[in-house]
């Protein structure tokens, strides 16, 4: 197997979509290009980027080629049904996904959205196909191409991470936890704040060269719709139309432009807890708490674990203080109990 098929793909898909369309973003404080056959894969997969659009760069450190054979109207690749002869398969909730690595190139073909990422040896060149970009689950158009950016970004000496951030242009906390910790109602009660700004929710990168920073992802967010009534102000950005057990979907650059940050420099690791108070308080944590509320959310959502990540997130905790974020329904006082923290922290 190799993955020069996989490019004549594209360009036979790029061209039954009338075209290629390119998207310059600085992620991670590093030039990517995104490159779609065709404007309805663009606008599908690339609406999550926006608030990293950037220039065209003289050199991209990741181009990702992105196709569909919905928008596009041509075959799924050929590379794409898995080998379980020469795949590892992965049990996992949806079914089993199949991972390999080898011939110069790591790829991973999952369910249940058939999904095929690949990324080549030298991490600077990758290829992700789906049967219809336009058809993709919340979870997947929300936070796309997970994988790829897990693998390039941890050859680059980040982390990819399960967590949201906030904070300003001087320092700033990730928020980590397992579903229902309360961490995306700690990052999205920030939009109505001046104080603070928004990260992520769900994903982002942490570096670990130097002085640790967050780096932003994803533009959108999810909420429970539960948690709505504490978050009034998200009230003009939610569909009424969604699914009642589906997560609610936060277009966070199109409802609040100036509300996103890129990037900051990493002072504190929080961990929500939902608690019985009325207001926010932050208590001092232990590592400890910080690493079981990170490492097996972030581990298992991602494939193949990577076998270094817990000793990574392990480092990186060491590095910077844990606190205890205790929360109750009143939404409000999160960002003023967060600035207050980092006021203290310097």
């Amino acid at each position: 197997m190799n993955v020069e098929g996989l490019q004549e793909d594209f360009g036979r898909a790029a061209r039954a979509a009338g075209g290629t369309t390119e998207r310059w973003l600085a992620l991670a404080g590093r030039a990517v290009c995104l490159r779609f056959a065709g404007s309805a894969a663009a606008e599908a997969l690339g609406a999550a980027f926006r608030h990293l659009d950037s220039a065209r760069a003289d050199r991209a450190a990741l181009t990702l080629h992105v196709w569909d054979s919905g928008t596009a109207d041509v075959p799924r690749p050929a590379f794409a049904p898995p080998r379980p002869a020469t795949w590892q398969a992965e049990a996992s909730g949806a079914g089993a996904s199949y991972f390999f690595e080898g011939d110069g190139f790591r790829a991973l073909h999952q369910p249940p959205t058939d999904a095929l990422s690949v990324l080549n040896a030298r991490g600077d060149t990758g290829w992700f196909w789906v049967p219809d970009a336009t058809a993709l689950p919340y979870w997947e158009y929300t936070a796309p191409f997970r994988h790829v950016l897990n693998w390039w970004l941890g050859a680059n000496g980040l982390c990819y991470v399960h967590g949201g951030a906030v904070g300003t242009e001087s320092g700033g906390v990730v928020l980590v936890g397992p579903g229902g910790s309360g961490k995306s109602t700690a990052a999205l009660s920030v939009l109505a704040d001046e104080r603070l700004r928004f990260a992520g929710d769900d994903y982002v990168a942490i570096g670990r060269d130097g002085e640790p920073a967050v780096y932003s992802l994803y533009c959108f967010a999810k909420v429970n719709r539960a948690d709505t009534d504490r978050l009034p102000h998200l009230e003009p950005a939610l569909a009424s139309d969604a699914p009642v057990n589906a997560k609610l979907v936060v277009d966070v650059r199109a409802m609040f432009p100036d509300r996103s940050i890129r990037t900051f420099p990493l002072r504190a690791v929080v961990v929500p807890r939902v608690t019985g108070r009325p207001a926010a308080r932050v208590l001092p944590g232990r590592q400890a708490e910080a690493l079981r509320a990170l490492a097996p959310s972030t581990i298992f959502q991602l494939h193949p674990p990577a076998p270094q990540a817990l000793a990574q997130m392990a480092e990186l905790i060491r590095t910077v203080p844990t606190f205890i974020l205790e929360l109750g329904p009143e939404a409000g006082t999160i960002p003023g109990t967060l600035a207050r923290l980092l006021e203290e922290l310097g």
